[in-house]
């Protein structure tokens, strides 16, 4: 026995199938269908590895790749464990236990060696092929703040705040001499340092903490060249230089993040698209886009242009990522994303951008290398 449809009524189907197909927006998106020569923002999940032991009753505090981006170091929280893990499939390499809460991890420029920095006052210094302890450099307090200049000259440290007997507080961003960890030059930020970060010539570092403040320095001789104040009821988190140094990005613990023009110091934007705790802020390398995470389960991009732009922010992208992130880091090339999570974990992602020569692109670089190559031998 067959069922009977009227032929008018199963073209009218048809057509109905067809049009939804073509032009309605992509389901739970409201985005159209990329035309096939162009591409959308996205981030892809290529492998997750547990950090920290404790799982969910753990934290991973800080992730790095390394300067070719062969190599991931990781910092945790509660196991205090520095691991090195392979990027290409996450295998460990090597683990090495503190004593006590790692805040940080960095490389060198030259990716020989990696530095911790943790709440027993220590920054250790590690040989990056191994795991071995080369180095220890002591401080006053807590360190939440680490990172390396880009020439390698310096180590720079962010101290948690203390209180002299006058009772005026201190917090204390510490510029050390490397290879040999020597404390070259320092300023005092007055609160708890959370951030560090060096503009792309190293001609001034920065540093960001409580109460919502953060100052610049001219590396040269220290001299205070900018001060930027958020809401003195937050505190500043993370804050970096955009890659041409013209921007600086700053988020806080009341889920705002501020933009502010380095050059002129004025504020060009303040916004939150979480409502929580903004733990990470990031440029790509090519200055695109500003990326964004913390106490909600959310990794999000937002295109620089729009905060350029005098209109409201959208956001490019929001993926979500499991768990709340503690770090975001973004490999020199820009294709890959590592984060670090609540839940002891960290994930590794390649970054599809909404550039669809980039392929093309690297391509021609190669034809271009082998043609020289070719006329080398020639001559």
């Amino acid at each position: 026995m067959s069922l009977y449809v009227d032929p008018k009524l199963r073209r009218l189907t048809l057509l109905l199938a067809v049009l939804f197909f073509t032009v309605t927006p992509v389901f739970g998106q409201g985005q159209v269908q990329p035309r096939w020569d162009s591409k959308q923002l996205a981030l892809n999940l290529v492998w997750t590895r547990v950090a920290d032991v404790y799982g969910e009753a753990g934290s991973i505090e800080s992730a790095e790749f390394s300067p070719d981006s062969r190599y991931i170091v990781s910092g945790s929280k509660f196991d205090h464990q520095v691991i090195m893990w392979r990027t290409s499939d996450g295998f460990e390499m090597w683990r090495q236990t503190v004593d006590q809460e790692i805040e940080r991890v960095a490389w060198s420029p030259d990716g020989q060696f990696v530095a911790s920095a943790s709440e027993d006052f220590q920054v250790r210094i590690f040989q990056a092929s191994d795991g071995t302890l080369v180095q220890t450099i002591p401080h006053d307090n807590g360190i939440d703040g680490l990172a390396w200049s880009h020439t390698g000259r310096w180590l720079a440290s962010g101290e948690e705040w203390t209180e002299d007997a006058g009772g005026t507080r201190h917090g204390f961003l510490r510029l050390f001499a490397m290879p040999d960890g020597r404390l070259d030059r320092q300023a005092d930020l007055g609160q708890t340092i959370n951030s560090v970060d060096f503009s792309s010539d190293d001609q001034h570092v920065l540093a960001a903490g409580h109460d919502g403040t953060m100052k610049v320095w001219r590396t040269a001789d220290m001299q205070e060249v900018r001060a930027f104040q958020g809401d003195p009821d937050y505190h500043f988190i993370s804050a970096r230089f955009s890659p041409d140094d013209r921007l600086i990005a700053v988020g806080d613990n009341a889920g705002d993040v501020y933009v502010w023009d380095f050059e002129t110091g004025d504020l060009i934007d303040r916004f939150d698209r979480s409502g929580h705790k903004v733990e990470i802020v990031e440029w790509t390398p090519d200055g695109q886009y500003l990326v964004t995470a913390g106490n909600d389960p959310f990794i999000r991009f937002f295109r620089t242009a729009d905060i350029l732009a005098d209109h409201r922010i959208y956001t490019a992208l929001q993926v979500h990522a499991g768990d709340q992130a503690e770090y975001l880091h973004i490999n020199q090339t820009g294709g890959l994303m590592v984060s670090a999570h609540q839940d002891g974990l960290i994930r590794l992602w390649v970054i599809m951008s909404e550039d669809p020569s980039v392929n093309a692109r690297r391509h021609e670089w190669v034809k271009e290398q082998q043609r020289k190559a070719a006329e080398a031998r020639q001559n």
